[in-house]
């Protein structure tokens, strides 16, 4: 691949970091105001746990939504072209998030309020779906020789740096008088989305497609049925990326929620300070993740990716001794090394990793497969670990032994990757890729 000027590598990174920031601080805002505001605006004839319940039904909605707009968008991103799938999951993101801001509420027009906020939602959900697989695929396929691994880093950093965004906005509001936070205040940050939307779309509409995609387009060698030709070719690799993706985001929903509860409520800590700590954890991340990455173009994505699994295993042994202390200060380390150090080791080399796995045909496709092993973990992980917890009176052994089985399950697929797809900074094999690309 030949170089690439450096304007075209900051389109690169606008459209991959801003554009995926935008749209996770919007995703994120949602499950944000669902505890604090919706169940009081939109469902207020039920009494206050009920109408939270509610509320964050809604908030699950849009996640099991996006397994559903991963494929879709995949496909035809596949078909299409990466950055018009791009653009439109950007536009619906925004949309969608700004029409949140101007929803009337319960009060002024009854059962409607509920129905729309959760339609928007859904929306919500099919777009951050199809949003990071497009943004990882274009960024590599973007990506000059050497550095696939930072330039496919980029969208999953900008998914911190949309957490710690969303996370401030409802932070600066929520410090309104209450009366003032119902009645206006927090429709502030939704408002605030057509603004950002605005710039993310600048950015991408100046980058030009894939090369790579390009080429598929002048040969007419577009796959008419990319996810047929990803099942019928590619079960290996779909595997891998699946179990890869279910280990990652196990670690990242057992620090992210599960932590939160059980400090909070097990060991009776001030909420403030898990808060506190994850968002000087998702800070460090930002920085962290490329870091990793850019690691990774020099030794391999796939060496990277499993030390970072085989650290979970053995790292959430001293994370729940560091908890159990009740200090404070030992609290905080803990989760700042889960989220700032441990978890980038995954996230970071993570979509070059993904996408070196797969032909160009059916790329967008096959990364978005890591997007299913997304839902699947972030909707069960929670729940097993709470009962499993239970089952001990409170004891975390058995939730640590499934963390880390989790861990190491994953990483015995992720020992199974082809040769090409643990290569510093290079394409699939030839063999891998001509496989794949036959239809």
């Amino acid at each position: 691949m030949s170089p690439n000027p450096p304007k075209h590598g900051r389109y690169v990174f606008i459209s991959a970091f801003l554009g995926t920031a935008i749209e996770q601080y919007d995703f994120l805002l949602y499950g944000t105001a669902s505890a604090l505001v919706f169940g009081k605006i939109f469902f207020p004839t039920l009494d206050p746990l009920a109408g939270t319940i509610a509320s964050l039904g809604t908030y699950a909605a849009g996640y099991f939504a996006r397994g559903a707009g991963a494929l879709i968008c995949g496909h035809f991103g596949d078909r299409v072209g990466r950055k018009t799938l791009l653009l439109a999951t950007l536009l619906v993101m925004g949309i969608a998030s700004t029409l949140v801001g101007c929803l009337p509420t319960y009060a002024q027009i009854g059962i409607w309020a509920p129905i729309l906020l959760t339609l928007l939602r859904i929306f919500q959900g099919f777009a951050i779906g199809g949003e990071q697989s497009g943004a990882t695929v274009l960024s590599v396929e973007s990506a000059p020789a050497g550095s696939r691994g930072l330039y496919g880093s980029w969208s999953n950093s900008g998914s911190y740096g949309g957490a710690l965004l969303s996370t401030v906005a409802l932070l600066l509001t929520s410090r309104l008088p209450e009366a003032d936070f119902l009645a206006w205040g927090w429709r502030m940050p939704f408002l605030f989305s057509a603004v950002l939307v605005v710039i993310g779309l600048t950015g991408r509409a100046r980058l030009p497609e894939t090369r790579e995609f390009r080429q598929l387009q002048a040969t007419r060698i577009v796959a008419r049925f990319p996810l047929a030709d990803l099942l019928r070719e590619n079960r290996r690799e779909i595997a891998i990326v699946f179990m890869a993706r279910l280990g990652e985001i196990t670690w990242s929903i057992f620090v992210l929620l599960f932590s939160v509860a059980y400090v909070s409520v097990h060991l009776a800590l001030p909420r403030q300070v898990v808060l506190m700590a994850i968002m000087a954890g998702a800070g460090l991340a930002v920085f962290m993740v490329p870091l990793f990455a850019a690691l990774s173009d020099r030794i391999g994505h796939k060496p990277i990716y499993l030390a970072g699994l085989i650290a979970c295993a053995f790292y959430v042994w001293p994370y729940f001794n560091l908890l159990n202390t009740r200090d404070p200060a030992l609290v905080k380390l803990a989760i700042v090394i889960a989220i700032g150090l441990i978890h980038p080791l995954m996230y970071g080399p993570q979509g070059s990793f993904f996408a070196g796995m797969f032909d160009v045909k059916v790329r967008f496709s096959g990364v978005s497969v890591g997007a299913i092993g997304a839902v699947i973990g972030g909707g069960i992980s929670p729940v097993i670990c709470a009962t499993l917890l239970a089952a001990r009176n409170g004891d975390p052994l058995w939730v640590a032994c499934y963390v880390a089985a989790s861990a190491l399950i994953a990483a015995s697929f992720v020992l199974l990757a082809p040769r090409g797809a643990s290569a510093p900074g290079v394409a699939p094999e030839p063999a891998a890729s001509s496989q794949a690309g036959q239809s």
